[in-house]
Parts: C-alpha cells; sequence; structure tokens
C-alpha cells in the first residue's frame, strides 16, 4: 500500500466516523441548558384533608430566560415530581382550580408634574395610555381564573392626586386614566410623598383584606425628575378637581418625607413587588433603583418617552406571568421532596428547583 493511499484511507475513516458522530448526536437531541431562572415566592402551602387522606401542595413561581424577561403560560411546560416520581395528571390542579385561587392588586403612581409635557415627544400622554393597557391586561388575566384583579391610581405635581367615586358610587374605569388634566407649568415633584401615600394604602389593604398567602401586591411608578419637593410639608393644601363627565378626583399635600423612609415602608410590606421607571436626564438612577430593590421589583431606566407603552408592556409581564401550580395526591404520613420542572417552550432550555415538606397528617406543611 502506498503512502498516498494509506493517508488517504485514513481521511475518509475519519471523516466516515465524524459523520456517524454527527448523526449520532442529532437523533439523540441536543442536551437541554440551565437558561431559566425561577424566583420562588415565599408562599408554599400545603395542607392534608383528614377526609380523604390527600395532602395538596401549592407553589407559586417566575421564570426568567436569558435576558431577565418573564415568561408566561404559554411560553412554559411545567412538570411536578414527588420523591423523583412524576406526579399523575388526575392529581394535578388545573390553572382555572379554585385550590389555585389567587388575587391581584396593582396601584399606579404616576408622574404629574409640567416636565412630562417637556420631553420629546412629550411622555405625558404615552404615560397615561400605557396605564390604561397595562390595568387592562390585568382585566383581561383573570377573565378566565379564580380571584380578585383590582387597581388604584396616584398621579402627583407638588399635591398628590387621587380618583374619587362618583355620587353613584361607581368607580373610575382604566379608560379613565387618559382623562387625567396635563400638568399645570411651574410644578414640582413629590414622588417620595405619593409613593409613601400608596405603599401605606397597599400595605393596609394587604393586612385587612387581600391578606391569602398567595394574594399579589404590584405597585408601578414613573418619575421623570428627581424629587424635589417631598422634604417640604404642605399638609394645608386640599381640594377636589373634575376629568370630563362624572368623574372627579381630590388632591392634598403631605407630611415631610424622604427617600430613606420609604425604603424602610417598602421593606415592611412583605407581599409587595415595587416596580420603577425613572424617565428623563435628572432621575436619580441609584435612589429609584433602590426603591425596586427593596419593593423586590425591577428598575426601568430611561426609555424614550415614545417607547413608554414597551416599557409598560414589560412591566405588564411581571403581572401575568407570576404561575400558580399545585397538587393534590394520596401521601402516606411523612417527608418528601417537591421538584418543579419547568421548561422553555422551543427554546431548550429548563430550570428545576427543590423543595421538601412534610405530608400525609395534620403536621403537613413545608419544611
Amino acid at each position: 500500500m502506498s503512502r498516498a493511499f494509506a493517508r488517504f484511507f485514513i481521511l475518509l475513516f475519519v471523516s466516515f466516523s465524524a459523520l456517524l458522530l454527527a448523526c449520532h448526536e442529532e437523533s439523540t437531541g441536543p442536551e437541554e441548558t440551565q437558561l431559566l431562572k425561577l424566583e420562588f415566592l415565599d408562599n408554599t402551602q400545603v395542607e392534608f384533608d383528614p377526609t380523604v387522606g390527600t395532602t395538596t401542595i401549592v407553589v407559586q413561581f417566575v421564570a426568567r430566560n436569558a435576558h431577565n424577561v418573564p415568561l408566561e403560560s404559554d411560553d412554559l411546560t411545567v412538570e411536578l415530581r414527588i420523591n423523583g416520581e412524576r406526579v399523575d395528571v388526575e392529581g394535578i390542579l388545573k390553572e382555572d382550580s379554585e385550590q389555585l385561587r389567587t388575587s391581584t392588586y396593582l396601584t399606579l403612581v404616576l408622574d404629574a408634574s409640567y416636565s412630562m409635557l417637556e420631553q420629546e415627544p412629550p411622555a405625558f400622554g404615552p404615560m397615561l395610555a400605557a396605564a390604561r393597557k397595562t390595568v387592562a391586561s390585568g382585566r383581561k388575566l383573570y377573565a378566565d381564573r379564580p380571584g380578585v384583579f383590582d387597581w388604584s391610581l396616584y398621579w402627583f405635581s407638588d399635591r398628590i392626586f387621587t380618583p374619587l367615586e362618583t355620587t353613584s358610587g361607581t368607580q373610575w374605569g382604566e379608560t379613565d386614566i387618559e382623562r387625567i388634566p396635563a400638568p399645570r407649568p411651574g410644578t414640582f415633584t413629590k414622588l417620595y410623598a405619593a409613593l409613601e401615600v400608596a405603599v401605606e394604602e397597599s400595605k393596609l389593604f394587604a393586612e385587612e383584606f387581600a391578606n391569602d398567602a398567595r394574594d399579589q401586591h404590584m405597585i408601578v411608578v414613573l418619575s421623570d425628575g428627581a424629587d424635589n419637593y417631598s422634604w417640604f410639608p404642605n399638609t394645608d393644601i386640599t381640594g377636589t378637581g373634575t376629568a370630563g363627565t362624572n368623574r372627579s378626583y381630590k388632591y392634598f399635600g403631605y407630611r415631610a418625607t424622604s427617600q430613606s423612609k420609604i425604603v424602610d415602608l417598602i421593606r415592611s410590606h412583605p407581599s409587595l413587588r415595587l416596580n420603577v421607571i425613572g424617565l428623563g436626564s435628572a432621575v436619580r438612577d441609584e435612589e429609584l433603583r433602590s426603591l425596586a430593590q427593596a419593593g423586590k421589583g425591577t428598575y426601568f431606566k430611561n426609555p424614550k418617552s415614545d417607547q413608554l407603552d414597551k416599557v409598560f408592556d414589560r412591566v405588564a409581564l411581571e403581572l401575568t406571568s407570576i404561575q400558580t401550580r399545585g397538587a393534590t395526591v394520596p401521601l402516606p404520613s411523612g417527608d418528601y421532596r417537591l421538584d418543579v420542572v419547568v421548561r422553555q417552550r422551543g427554546a431548550n432550555a429548563k430550570a428545576v428547583h427543590s423543595l421538601e415538606f412534610h405530608g400525609g397528617d395534620a403536621a403537613a406543611g413545608p419544611r
């Protein structure tokens, strides 16, 4: 055998082996990658029903892709395993099950200082339209699922505004958000004061009414400039105004407050998620980011005013992407491990979260 022929034979053999390996790898499929991030809420529920001997486990989480964008139910497949064994389909609770009931309460805190009209293009109108869409997203989410969606609204300049009920007792609808009057010239920014009012109301509501372990409380705040007026107490200001036919609001001043005070208040609200949008050249990034961090939310920095609808769409995802999943299964008394296996459709990505629980008797609960 000549050397040239030997080299040709070796090259042919290596090429054929590589082709076989490539075909083998294609037939087995690519390995799933850990590109999903799971954020589990600290409200796992485990309950035992002594009448039928079943244990119900319910968890809540947010799945985020590699770009930290939250994913909705249609983007995911979720599998539950107990001690490594997949839970039978009969045990999986359907998403419209009353046992997965959860409610969401949204509060909007919007900048209505005059500088919102000095953006290029003006940001005030797009902000109102985008806020309306966010409320509509929440209503749509609860159209076919158990639970309640409710919302409240504040806007602010050198004072704080909020809607009033009509004389017949009806509330503002989401379309009424776009009725908010345009800012008047010369107004200042009382951001921290408005946020303090909103957080205190949300905290009180969470303690007295919406206090189920799975109830969600979200605040979305937008400001186009640094707070320059919360230090000044103007509690003597109070009044009412109208926003079109049969829609009115009240306004009021507020006591002196500060960024450090509002951060402490946010942290004292255990079920709050606070998302902050900072718009404009005067925004103090670190101060606004600290608000979002205290509220376990996201800070969206300096979008263009004509892109506010996209930013609010992203904020709405934070509202609509919370996954509530669970199962009801017969378990003997003992300790168990629940694995939540989440895959992103069409992206070949997955993540697994494990938690320990006790089931099968009256001592059932997370461990």
